[in-house]
């Protein structure tokens, strides 16, 4: 079972802990906190709304499972002042470029409209500052087969090891598990 553990808003408050740490961040609206209750299996988790943009902290999950889950805020930022939006792009890149415990990135994209400029963006940002990226294709349910065939042959996606690649349903639970167990993958080792 997953707990929240606290949020926070700079490295100041940072939660302290001795795992690895994956972080999930996409679209705001793409459906974040849907799959992150998949995940762990509890509804109410974290909190879903049809208003996007409404994580706006560094959100942290104990996964007991010795990996910590973190919530980054949605990029888009849709209704939040012209400050905010600064507020929280300081934030998530003083997280991507010093945070000693970040292991993995999870990027999440919709399935339905597929990686858009706003995700390529993104994604080779975090490329250019070192990261290994894990495309996460969210609502899956809501496309056919011949669609999720288009998303993989995509530019980008095609260029991806088909193993960095999870296209997930929160609703049927669709690849729930395989991509849970990829997030264990990151446990914490004492031989570190």
């Amino acid at each position: 079972m997953w707990n929240f553990i606290k949020s926070s808003s700079s490295k100041e408050n940072w939660l302290e802990h001795n795992f690895n740490e994956v972080c999930f961040v996409g679209r705001s609206n793409v459906g974040k906190s849907s799959l992150i209750n998949a995940l762990s299996n509890n509804n109410k988790l974290a909190k879903t709304s049809k208003t996007p943009g409404r994580t706006q902290l560094i959100n942290y999950f104990d996964s007991n499972e010795g990996v910590m889950i973190v919530d980054l805020p949605g990029y888009g930022f849709a209704k939040v002042s012209k400050t905010q939006k600064t507020k929280m792009h300081d934030m998530m890149d003083e997280y991507f470029t010093e945070s000693p415990k970040l292991s993995q990135i999870f990027l999440l994209f919709d399935t339905r409209h597929g990686m858009l400029q706003e995700d390529l963006v993104f994604y080779n940002y975090l490329i250019k500052i070192g990261h290994d990226v894990v495309l996460v294709g969210t609502k899956m349910d809501r496309t056919t087969q011949s669609e999720r065939s288009k998303i993989l042959k995509s530019p980008i996606v095609s260029t991806i090891n088909p193993e960095n690649i999870f296209l997930c349903s929160s609703k049927t639970k669709k690849n729930i598990d395989k991509l849970k167990k990829f997030i264990y993958s990151f446990k914490f080792s004492d031989d570190k």
